[in-house]
């Protein structure tokens, strides 16, 4: 990699979005951390309509802020069938520390959207080529249908088994040419058109080491997001929990707008690239931490916490192999 790519985008064309898509939209939410007025104010930023959009979220509701505060923000919108429009959650690495307050063990650990052009898997720290590839052959089985979740086994993702990256790694596992050679090839996500989005690792942790997220990487200074161009994927996590590595303090929260990459990837033979992207328009959305409270309205937290949401379970057999099988 020659350089970090420093691109500053105009954060203000959510109208004209809403004008070309007045059915609806798509966006993935970065990481959290309890911060419900972040959240809140991130919502008003990309007019969200409960009626007509889709939200999904990374994971990691805890560890800052208020946790009860922002379950009680979400469960308003909180949708466990991700067909219908509201909020859609995953699971995070933080997740497992909310046990017996919250327990959130009951939610995917992906989601897979499936669109036009592009793939979109949805994972709190990452992609794992053995994962990506069954859930591939598995979304083959059924072409008519658009969205995919799937909550690993507790034995294929605890911190040290063979699916940790999906919800626990972070930093030099974000390459091919890692020792661990975890995340899918080039040609792999070409194949499956796919754009994989994560969170988990604060931007900050790549300031001082921009060979620790692909080769060919792009920078949003002011929305403090990275894009890697050979590993296919969005980090999203604009380090709202105040992690803090060299002078970089930044705290805020980002979402992506998925239309507006099934946009790029249509003008760029069904790729997303460096270049598409800096002649998009905005799809990148943040707001900076507010400590302030504005009387957030407040649902229901049973809504999520009794959820059974349409999932399939990735397990492994005593081979270590890999295989799906229906929700219990």
């Amino acid at each position: 990699m020659s350089g970090i790519n420093r691109y500053v985008t105009i954060d203000d064309n959510i109208s004209s979005i809403r004008e070309r898509y007045p059915e609806g939209l798509h966006f993935v939410v970065g990481d959290v951390h309890g911060e419900a007025e972040t959240l809140y104010h991130l919502m008003n930023k990309i007019e969200f309509d409960h009626e007509k959009d889709h939200v999904f979220f990374v994971g990691d509701y805890n560890a800052g802020g208020s946790p009860k505060e922002l379950l009680e923000y979400i469960s308003q919108y909180y949708q466990e069938n991700c067909t219908e429009t509201g909020f859609h959650l995953i699971r995070g690495n933080h997740e497992w520390e909310l046990f017996p307050s919250y327990p959130l063990y009951n939610l995917p650990d992906i989601i897979v959207y499936r669109s036009e052009w592009m793939n979109y898997f949805i994972a709190h720290a990452g992609m794992v080529s053995s994962a990506f590839l069954l859930i591939n052959e598995d979304m083959e089985k059924e072409p008519a249908k658009q969205t995919f979740a799937y909550k690993l086994d507790p034995a294929c993702a605890v911190q040290d088994a063979p699916l940790r990256q999906i919800i626990w790694s972070r930093r030099g596992l974000y390459s091919q040419k890692s020792r661990w050679q975890n995340w899918p090839r080039t040609e792999e996500l070409f194949k499956y058109r796919a754009c994989i989005i994560h969170g988990h690792t604060p931007y900050c942790f790549f300031i001082n080491d921009p060979l620790g997220y692909g080769d060919y990487s792009l920078f949003w200074e002011n929305q403090k997001i990275w894009f890697s161009e050979d590993l296919c994927s969005f980090d999203i996590d604009s380090n709202v929990k105040g992690r803090m590595e060299g002078d970089e303090m930044y705290q805020g929260l980002s979402c992506l707008c998925l239309e507006i990459l099934e946009e790029i990837s249509a003008e760029n033979n069904g790729y997303l690239t460096i270049d598409g992207i800096r002649n998009a328009p905005n799809f990148v959305f943040s707001v900076p931490l507010d400590w302030q409270h504005h009387d957030v309205t407040k649902g229901n937290i049973d809504r999520v916490l009794n959820a059974s949401p349409d999932m399939k379970i990735i397990r492994m057999d005593e081979n270590g192999q890999l295989f799906i099988t229906e929700k219990e």
